[in-house]
């Protein structure tokens, strides 16, 4: 029996108008009504969820920023942070900024995103502080970081992971979340979306074995590998397909709604 569905939200439940297709939005209403919990698990920062608000009424929790934020939505409020230390940023920045001069670097903490090298404004920066320059002094701060990004324009986004893996994998985890886009999101080691959305199931007395959850990308990996029914997208990463071996129908097929429909069907009804 599924109690919960986990999901990522861009090219798996939202499109690039960051809009639900009718049938998926209308497939999560129906499994909500069906007492099957939901929970939203992006790579997207809390600040970033206003869309989800503006379509639907359901007072959803969301793991964002690949599991280092939880965030309900319905309180807007954040309920606990899983943030990476500065000294494990700092350990890597100055290597990765000699390797690739040509980058771009964010670093985001919880009330500031700090940027270094060119950027364009755009709905993931709305309601943030911005700071502009090196990151010289940022560095030597204590904040906890939400999440580092290093943006390269040009380069293949999976040679550039690979180019990385070996610069930042004995202090950050590194993942891909953007179909397409050489953009590489590190955060603290061992930290992703498949562990905190564990620790979110286990809090409410979920196994994994009742959890249906699906991606597209390879930041969801560990996710869907967690979940008793993990589902990579037929649209999404070849990598995240490969590792997975468990697909269900592309974004524009519904693929997602087609899967919760299947699952409310088959479940006992709620009276």
């Amino acid at each position: 029996m599924i109690k919960l569905i986990a999901s990522d939200l861009d090219g798996t439940l939202l499109g690039k108008d960051f809009r639900f297709r009718p049938r998926t939005l209308a497939a999560l209403e129906e499994a909500a009504g069906a007492g099957i919990d939901i929970v939203f698990v992006t790579g997207r920062p809390h600040r970033w969820l206003d869309p989800l608000r503006d379509q639907m009424e359901h007072d959803a929790f969301a793991i964002c920023s690949n599991g280092a934020v939880l965030y309900h939505l319905g309180t807007d409020e954040v309920v606990s942070t899983e943030l990476t230390d500065m000294k494990d940023v700092a350990a890597v920045h100055p290597t990765l900024a000699a390797e690739f001069p040509e980058a771009s670097f964010t670093l985001e903490t919880m009330d500031t995103v700090f940027i270094q090298g060119k950027y364009e404004y755009g709905p993931v920066l709305e309601g943030a502080q911005i700071v502009e320059g090196s990151f010289d002094e940022v560095l030597e701060r204590a904040d906890g970081v939400v999440k580092y990004l290093m943006q390269v324009d040009g380069a293949d986004p999976e040679t550039l992971y690979w180019r990385t893996l070996p610069l930042v994998e004995d202090y950050l985890a590194l993942t891909i979340g953007i179909n397409g886009v050489p953009l590489m999101e590190m955060a603290r080691k061992g930290m992703h979306k498949g562990q905190t959305l564990a620790k979110f199931a286990n809090e409410r007395g979920i196994k994994a074995s009742e959890v249906i959850a699906f991606g597209d990308m390879p930041n969801d990996l560990e996710m869907l590998q967690w979940a008793g029914e993990g589902y990579a997208m037929a649209s999404g990463s070849p990598r995240l397909i490969e590792a997975v071996g468990r697909t269900c129908p592309r974004f524009d097929e519904d693929g997602v709604a087609q899967m919760i429909e299947r699952v409310v069907a088959s479940q006992p009804k709620v009276i």
